[in-house]
């Protein structure tokens, strides 16, 4: 069966507001309903005549009653139906992917729709219809089932392409502003992140007073969210009080984000008091943001954490923080985790935080774990996935702590490694000490290594 791995937001009931798909590499990533709005071919309203086509490859076809941006000139449409599976030939075999939303449309219904270009980007599916428009593929709102085209939902579209269409950016905040006093709570969340996408600092205020007092969690959410790019004085010492005020779990986590966004050191004591109290993603972001703000007092309290926290994950993340500071004690829990951790994931958080920060003084210390036997097909996969989890991290620092003649002389051990990504990893990085300016013995020497890697 084909499969799809799919990148999960911190908090999965938030996956209808917050993600899009990008086509282009299979990962979601955050977008707001006003972009989408705004970036979409045309937005219409149209009534299904047919449905045409065959299995896994249906396509509606239907009148367009409306066209909002007046790009589809045609007054009938097709669009096809998307699958996130389907038969792949073989018998009783069926691909799958996750990341696409499916789309279905029913004969005689009418619909609103957003769409686009066709992409024909439906991970291969060898059925699909070929139309010229298709559905956004989005899990918010890019096609619905309306009955009148009073449907709130239409409604909430209509007032955020008036809000597109106005030339003058400050006349858009003052409208979106305005909506922001609505008693819909989706039109409130829809101007919040509009205001977001147009980096209105005039929003300031506003998003303190929704994420103090908005009775709706995911609109306080989208608040906070949004106080994280804002550069007002008063906002960490806002985020820091409504993170103690705040009950519903994913607003605290996005609160937490938003202070690292806005790299707040004077947080970092009370959210390290908070760690131990909150649940597991909430600890995750603590750590994320101890570590975006770069603050070495953090040092003894993290070092305390690592010895109650068992949770691989969070110990990982701790290591990296820990080795990216180079206070003695930091230096010391370092090189000794380095020695003695039994999993290669916590070597590997040692060496990712020595790379970081550009610890060269680390170099002997990592070079040495070249040493560990590499991959074969005498590992089970188990054994294979954690060397190359010190691997290619170790690789990576290498690449840069080292200088050209330590990397040539260290990276020689790999020849032998019958793991292909790890021996094209380090033939990638011997290539590029030959165009850096070394001695002409020194090149002569890395192009005879580089030689002795087999070729595929």
């Amino acid at each position: 069966m084909k499969s799809r791995s799919f990148h999960h937001f911190a908090f999965l009931h938030l996956i209808s507001l917050f993600l899009i798909s990008s086509q282009a590499n299979g990962q979601w990533m955050a977008r707001s309903y006003y972009s989408l709005i705004k970036d979409a071919a045309d937005i219409l309203i149209i009534k299904v005549n047919r449905i045409a086509g065959e299995p896994y490859g249906e396509k509606a076809v239907a009148h367009v009653e409306r066209s909002y941006k007046k790009n589809v000139h045609s007054d009938s449409i097709e669009l096809p139906f998307v699958y996130s599976s389907w038969p792949t030939g073989k018998k009783n075999e069926m691909a799958s992917v996750s990341e696409i939303i499916p789309v279905s449309f029913e004969d005689g219904k009418r619909y609103v729709v957003l769409v686009r270009k066709s992409r024909q980007t439906f991970y291969d599916n060898p059925h699909a219809a070929k139309t010229e428009y298709e559905v956004v593929n989005y899990p918010n709102a890019t096609y619905f089932k309306i009955n009148d085209d009073k449907d709130s939902r239409v409604l909430r579209i209509e007032q955020l392409l008036k809000t597109a269409d106005e030339n003058d950016a400050e006349a858009k905040s003052d409208s979106l502003l305005a909506m922001i006093h609505s008693n819909d709570n989706g039109k409130r969340n829809d101007a919040i992140e509009a205001l977001i996408d147009l980096k209105s600092e005039k929003a300031t205020d506003a998003f303190i007073a929704v994420l103090r007092n908005d009775p709706d969690s995911t609109v306080r959410y989208t608040a906070a969210r949004g106080l994280g790019y804002l550069h007002s004085d008063s906002i960490v010492s806002v985020l820091m009080e409504s993170l103690q005020k705040e009950k519903v779990n994913f607003v605290k986590y996005q609160i937490i984000v938003s202070l690292g966004e806005r790299r707040a050191k004077i947080a970092a004591p009370m959210l390290l008091k908070l760690y131990e109290t909150e649940l597991y993603d909430n600890r995750n972001a603590i750590l994320e943001t101890i570590s975006a703000l770069g603050d070495s007092t953090v040092v003894p309290s993290l070092i305390h954490l690592f010895s109650i926290d068992q949770d691989l994950q969070h110990r990982r993340l701790m290591a990296q923080t820990i080795s990216s500071f180079h206070t003695l004690e930091a230096d010391e829990f370092s090189s000794a985790l380095l020695d003695t951790a039994k999993t290669y994931w916590l070597k590997s958080a040692v060496i990712y935080g020595w790379s970081r920060s550009t610890y060269t003084k680390g170099f002997d210390k990592i070079a040495r774990w070249t040493s560990i036997p590499c991959a074969s097909d005498d590992h089970p996969s188990k054994v294979m996935a954690e060397i190359q989890g010190l691997a290619f991290p170790l690789l990576r620092a290498i690449e840069k702590l080292g200088k050209p003649d330590q990397i040539a002389s260290t990276l020689k051990v790999y020849s032998t490694c019958s793991d292909p990504a790890i021996r094209d990893m380090a033939v990638r990085i011997l290539k590029e000490q030959m165009a850096k300016n070394i001695t002409t013995e020194l090149r002569k020497e890395i192009d005879v290594e580089i030689k002795t890697f087999p070729t595929q």
